[in-house]
């Protein structure tokens, strides 16, 4: 894989991009275009707006090398805001009534994140790699065919973070297993 493609499914299939089309794509099939809005809007408000504005603070600030935060340190430090956010989106998933699978599957992917923070000091878990299958096996679960390709670009995403020397292949690997397996639990709800 090239640098230019691996660079260009890297920045396509980024996760905070890849959550926010999940949302009007996925989860306006099943669940309607009202759910699909709000979810698009506490995503977009409480998670993907406040992490592009932090890290691009760091980014200006020079307290960060990329805004993928692919230095091992700088990704440890960003753990705690991340998973506040997520703690935030899960809250007011009750709050707001969501349905009770979504706002489960979104505990399970928080806990996915909590599990990355405690491993953070052994290994830099691919947020890429992780997320994109997470999302992949939730979508596969209810829609195979999609699924499926969901899945195969999944491992082209998982394979662009090893290109760009951002992961080692273990990085990938178990980013990508614990994707797979978090999704496969969340499909259990």
């Amino acid at each position: 894989m090239s640098q230019f493609s691996a660079r260009l499914i890297s920045i396509v299939f980024h996760p905070l991009l890849v959550v926010t089309i999940f949302v009007f794509g996925y989860i306006q099939v099943l669940y309607g275009i009202e759910v699909a809005k709000k979810i698009l809007l506490l995503i977009t408000f409480v998670a993907v707006l406040p992490i592009v504005l932090y890290n691009s603070i760091q980014l200006i600030r020079g307290k960060i090398s990329n805004f993928d935060l692919s230095n091992r340190d700088e990704r440890n430090k960003t753990y705690p805001y991340l998973m506040l956010l997520l703690g935030l989106l899960i809250a007011l998933g009750y709050y707001y009534r969501l349905p009770v699978k979504l706002v489960g599957q979104l505990v399970i992917y928080a806990l996915m994140i909590v599990v990355f923070y405690f491993f953070r000091n052994h290994l830099k878990i691919s947020l890429h790699a992780s997320t994109s299958f997470f999302l992949a096996m939730m979508v596969f679960s209810d829609f195979k065919w999609i699924g499926f390709i969901a899945i195969m670009i999944s491992a082209v995403v998982a394979l662009s973070r090893v290109a760009l020397k951002r992961h080692s292949v273990k990085e990938v690997i178990v980013g990508s297993g614990s994707g797979i397996i978090a999704g496969l639990l969340s499909s259990l709800i």
